[in-house]
């Protein structure tokens, strides 16, 4: 392998991710090992190589770089970049607290252009949400989204998305037609991005319900939330462009993810996070226009 281990990072349900060096080359790298007996399954190997493959051939700043991967022991492995920080989930806030505004629009902007590039290139990621976003601790913020194990060529052959009557998603953030396992798209993406938008805003996903049943048919069947009512201080603006987002048809919502997080942003400039932020600025607005020559 070449690289020396320098720390456990985390481990999932199949695999596990290391801190390690890469003596050769002057780097760290995030190293993540596949377990023994994922590593022995057909279908498991099939998905760790897809994903090698996937962002061997995505190179953005805000995609995480996959280097080189291999076979030790019996156990399949990859080396990809290490962003020193954590995953966007530590951007997620409680309810009742209010976000950095600024570093939430920034992530979700750098998400938009690293999810845009990837469309452009024939892939839709699948499984965006905050848990996959890696925010770096320097300032301005490194990031990148990773990830990209559920990720799908768009117009190459690819295996269907249900399995056994099943897909793989992660609910909160689903789109109908992924849920659906019907035909995804960069608007499947999208919606996922809105969803990730709004649990960073208020804390809170669009539908959170008592279980993952729950949630689905909210996701399936019920309108968006207006989330302006949620946080007093967001815009009512807000919701009209997440609605959109957060359409049931993909054909409905905006023609790139980098449209509605620039719109959003425009929503949400000079907004403080506090109770009476959006009247106070209308007042603004309006004392602006009065004064005006």
């Amino acid at each position: 392998m070449g690289l020396v281990v320098k720390a456990r990072l985390g481990h999932g349900g199949s695999s596990e991710v290391y801190l390690a060096e890469d003596p050769e080359r002057s780097r760290l790298v995030s190293l993540k090992i596949l377990g023994p007996d994922d590593s022995r399954s057909p279908e498991a190997r099939a998905r760790f190589v897809h994903e090698f493959d996937i962002l061997s051939a995505l190179r953005h700043p805000n995609i995480v770089r996959m280097y080189t991967h291999g076979e030790t022991d019996g156990r399949l492995w990859s080396a990809r970049e290490y962003v020193a920080g954590a995953t966007g989930l530590r951007l997620v806030r409680m309810p009742r607290q209010n976000p950095d505004l600024r570093r939430v629009l920034s992530v979700l902007t750098h998400v938009a252009a690293g999810l845009d590039f990837a469309h452009t290139n024939g892939v839709v990621h699948l499984d965006v949400k905050p848990a996959n976003v890696l925010v770096g601790a320097d300032e301005p913020a490194t990031v990148k989204i990773s990830d990209f194990d559920q990720a799908r060529w768009l117009h190459r052959p690819e295996p269907p998305l249900a399995t056994n009557g099943f897909v793989v998603v992660s609910v909160p953030y689903a789109a109908p037609e992924l849920l659906q396992a019907g035909t995804v798209s960069p608007a499947t993406d999208q919606y996922a991005l809105a969803c990730s938008a709004i649990e960073l805003l208020t804390g809170r996903t669009p539908f959170p319900r008592a279980n993952l049943m729950a949630t689905a048919e909210a996701q399936l069947h019920d309108p968006p939330p207006e989330i302006s009512e949620r946080q007093h201080w967001i815009p009512s603006e807000v919701d009209a462009i997440l609605h959109r987002s957060l359409a049931k048809d993909p054909s409905a919502r905006y023609d790139s993810c980098t449209e509605p997080i620039r719109l959003l942003a425009e929503a949400l400039h000079d907004i403080v996070p506090r109770p009476f932020a959006p009247l106070l600025h209308r007042l603004k607005v309006a004392f602006t226009r009065h004064v005006s020559p």
